[in-house]
């Protein structure tokens, strides 16, 4: 158990070294600055690099406590998954398929809370950053809600195995590990909320530092609850699922703590605004709503996808899992790298910036851009060397050899993608994000999937191709509604009358 908890631990402070310094390299953040002379003026130049500088510092700083935040959360399962090993392989399939069930209906509140995320950002923005704690609590509000509905639903979830035609002998442990996972579903999904809350300020430490915390109380619980350690009552897969929905709900009590205190310091400023929660609750809803359906469509999308490549033949599906597992690593810190440019685009446009808004979205890009090429370098001329860590049959190398391949390909693509994705949800551009987002995934995926993959025998490479489709029009599509949408209207007026006081007089009158 304490071996179990070193490797872990390890884990996590091994990519927080590794991510922020990978970031400042592929972005050139160790460029120094240009300091004039004494009694000069800075130059335009100079003044350049002091900016661009800024702003890569302020995106790298909120993105890497955000990777570790989501590495914490894949470790809580492969800890759950490790642990359970000990009960034999139907049990490992159980609680891999469980964790699939549970993710797929997590998709769309998670979505939602984004809407949290970018309330905050705004009101940061526009200086009134205590009136963003109403939007902390509609989300909690509705997070809780909706994870009543998930507990209520997952008590006995062995219509929906059966009816996705899972193997008979793991749907026992599957059914058992998601009702008792499902405990903690209020917990975690009000945890989203008020993590989303805290990003949203610019504070990414703090859910970093509660994620760390409920790893070591998931995996000490877990390892008990399974094999009945340290007194408790040995109760198999299920223990896996209390141990973790016991340590969601702690970490959600603590960051509720913190909230709740700065909700009361809040209270206490004579000109605090105050938002009522309904209209908080609107507030939320209009930018997450669109985007929990993307999320929740996506991951259909996705899900599909993989029972689309089960279906053609064992090493093309366990081909698939492990080259999936593998390229994780990279879309970890771009993930998170666009998730920090959501914040930084909202709390730009809430001072009515459109200028910085552009800045911070070349700026991620350029950070998540440079960190997955360099990981696609990496797939695909390691490609190699890096499937024989994970498989040893001749047949199941090659098609991760060749799957790598077609990652190398998409990395640089699916940066783009990313960052754009965030940066249109921190403008509030959610509705064409949306339709978007959904159009191109479902032609793409699941669709190259069954005309490359089975009617065309390419098996799962030919599934992988649609990635590349996938990712290059995402890219193309976002981009043009970025630089072309309509929502930059009204932010380009309020700069053009910035720049001339005379509109803005005129307009007073």
């Amino acid at each position: 158990m304490s071996r179990l908890l070193c490797e872990q631990v390890h884990l996590l402070n091994r990519l927080k070294r590794w991510v922020a310094p990978a970031l400042r390299f592929v972005a050139g953040a160790s460029t120094v600055e240009v300091s004039p002379d004494a009694g000069e003026r800075p130059t335009q130049s100079s003044d350049h690099v002091n900016v661009s500088s800024k702003t890569r510092g302020e995106v790298i700083s909120l993105a890497w406590p955000i990777a570790v935040t989501m590495l914490g959360d894949t470790a809580m399962g492969l800890v759950d998954t490790k642990l359970v090993s000990g009960l034999g392989a139907a049990a490992i399939g159980g609680v891999g398929i469980g964790t699939v069930l549970m993710w797929l209906a997590y998709a769309i509140v998670f979505g939602v809370m984004r809407g949290v995320k970018v309330r905050t950002a705004y009101a940061v923005g526009e200086k009134r950053p205590e009136a963003a704690i109403a939007y902390a609590r509609a989300g909690a509000l509705m997070g809780f809600c909706a994870g009543v509905l998930v507990f209520f639903v997952a008590r006995d979830a062995t219509w929906a195995l059966v009816r996705l035609g899972v193997d008979p002998a793991t749907i026992p442990y599957a059914r058992d590990f998601l009702a008792a996972r499902t405990f903690g579903a209020a917990s975690i999904c009000s945890l989203c909320a008020l993590v989303q809350y805290r990003q949203g300020l610019g504070d990414s430490r703090t859910p970093m530092l509660v994620g760390l915390f409920g790893n070591v109380v998931n995996a000490v619980l877990a390892w008990s609850l399974i094999y009945g350690h340290l007194g408790f009552r040995a109760y198999g897969v299920r223990g896996a699922g209390y141990g973790t929905a016991v340590a969601e709900t702690l970490e959600m009590l603590i960051l509720f703590a913190v909230v709740a205190r700065e909700s009361r310091a809040s209270r206490e400023k004579e000109r605090a605004v105050h938002i009522p929660l309904r209209i908080a609750v609107r507030e939320v809803c209009q930018v997450g709503v669109p985007t929990g359906l993307q999320f929740g469509a996506e991951t259909l999308a996705f899900t599909t996808f993989t029972a689309i490549l089960g279906g053609l033949g064992a090493n093309e599906i366990a081909g698939h899992q492990v080259a999936m597992a593998i390229i994780r690593t990279s879309f970890l810190p771009g993930f998170a790298v666009s998730e920090a440019a959501s914040v930084l685009v909202g709390k730009a446009l809430g001072a009515k910036s459109l200028s910085e808004a552009d800045r911070v979205t070349r700026t991620a890009i350029g950070l998540a851009a440079g960190f997955m090429t360099v990981c696609g370098v990496f797939f695909l001329f390691g490609g190699g060397f890096i499937a024989r860590q994970f498989a040893t049959e001749e047949g199941l190398l090659v098609v991760v050899k060749k799957l790598l391949i077609v990652a190398a390909i998409f990395q640089t693509l699916d940066a783009v993608n990313m960052v754009l994705r965030g940066a249109l949800r921190g403008a509030k551009d959610v509705r064409a994000a949306m339709i978007i987002g959904i159009t191109v995934v479902w032609c793409c995926v699941p669709g190259a999937a069954w005309l490359f993959g089975r009617v065309m025998g390419l098996g799962a490479l030919g599934g992988w191709l649609g990635l590349i489709g996938e990712t290059t029009l995402s890219a193309a599509l976002f981009w043009w509604r970025w630089k072309r949408g309509a929502w930059r209207n009204d932010y380009a007026k309020c700069e053009v009358e910035a720049r001339d006081p005379r509109l803005v007089e005129a307009r007073a009158a």
